[in-house]
């Protein structure tokens, strides 16, 4: 669980650029295939940011988080969507959702293919009938070790940042806050690189038919650093 200056960071760093940028192409995708899903549920959803773009674009929308520091600052982001902390692989609300979606890589912060397997078995579940599981996953080839970058947060916070592949299948982003020179927090925060073909198959087992499985959302889109995958229940 990430620690609450993490979600600090997270929220005012500018991170909620990936969420913006994913609802775009979410959008585009949905007004292309003539989609008009009523309501949305966001797996992982942060400090819900994709909720909020999908709520004003006439979409029902709901949210949960493993975090309760990032549902706290989504909650206080707009008091009108329904958030809850819970934990994606025991999650499974009794209604159903048009639209389920998991971005940011989140899919890859769960370590065991097993539990992916869970979560999707419990998605299908709360997905409606010919709803879509729509979802991004860390690009393998778009994964390496970065060197550090280094900002100055505020006048008195200092923020640094590293990406770390410790192993093939493994990635580590490690962020160290200073406040007044003094390091207040170190938090590493690892994934696993999943194998894209065995995670469409477990979408499969689980009863989903995979539309797309690609480095872009339309075919017409810009070529991306993860890959998204689209599902739809049968």
């Amino acid at each position: 669980m990430y620690s609450d200056i993490f979600c600090k960071v997270y929220n005012e760093f500018g991170w909620n650029y990936y969420p913006e940028a994913f609802a775009e192409q979410l959008l585009q995708w949905l007004s292309v295939n003539g989609v008009k899903p009523k309501t949305a549920m966001d797996l992982a959803c942060g400090t819900g940011v994709l909720c909020e773009i999908l709520r004003e674009n006439g979409i029902a929308s709901a949210g949960m988080d493993f975090s309760s520091g990032m549902i706290d600052i989504a909650r206080q982001r707009c008091p009108e969507i329904p958030y809850e902390v819970a934990d994606m692989t025991v999650f499974c609300p009794e209604r159903q959702y048009d639209l389920v979606t998991c971005t940011g890589d989140a899919i890859n912060h769960i370590g065991a293919l097993s539990d992916v397997e869970t979560i999707f078995r419990n998605v299908y579940a709360y997905t409606a009938q010919g709803g879509y599981f729509i979802f991004d996953l860390l690009k393998e080839s778009e994964v390496s070790d970065s060197e550090p970058f280094e900002m100055d947060f505020t006048e008195s916070t200092r923020v640094w940042f590293q990406m770390v592949r410790p192993a093939e299948d493994q990635v580590e982003l490690h962020i160290r806050v200073w406040e007044n020179g003094t390091l207040q927090f170190e938090e590493v925060i690892r994934e696993t690189i999943h194998d894209v073909a065995e995670v469409c198959r477990l979408l499969e087992k689980a009863g989903f038919s995979v539309l797309r499985c690609a480095d872009r959302m339309l075919e017409d889109g810009g070529h991306g650093t993860t890959w998204f995958v689209i599902a739809q229940k049968n």
